[in-house]
């Protein structure tokens, strides 16, 4: 991926508040072993990804993205991470880091976001 490649991120109603993102959209859940999903902003539009997603049964209020420039300036890394039924799928790698460090770089994350803007704000 390249530096300016956006990464898209789902935001699901959970992680709205009063109509703004908020940081735990960002945050990579026990589950998600350090990774954070995205979609691969190359290989598909942030329309493609919303549908994507919502056809999967998930909920989505918009998507929001980042670029991998970005994500470095945070001490993140990311990469591409293809899996069946989503060739476009990519993670922002958080590691191994503590619950409070993952929390802060969420923040720079979210700030980044807001920055770019909504990249498709579904009707």
């Amino acid at each position: 991926m390249r530096p300016e490649t956006m990464l898209l991120r789902q935001a699901h109603p959970q992680f709205c508040s009063n109509g703004e993102i908020t940081s735990q959209m960002f945050f990579p859940f026990p589950k998600d072993k350090g990774n954070l999903s995205t979609y691969d902003g190359d290989r598909m539009t942030p329309a493609e990804s919303f549908k994507h997603y919502t056809e999967l049964g998930f909920l989505s209020v918009g998507v929001w993205g980042i670029q991998c420039a970005q994500v470095n300036e945070t001490g993140l890394t990311s990469r591409a991470d293809p899996v069946a039924g989503n060739p476009a799928h990519a993670v922002i790698e958080f590691g191994a880091r503590m619950e409070k460090e993952c929390r802060k770089l969420a923040k720079k994350l979210k700030a980044f976001a807001l920055i770019n803007g909504c990249q498709y704000p579904p009707e």
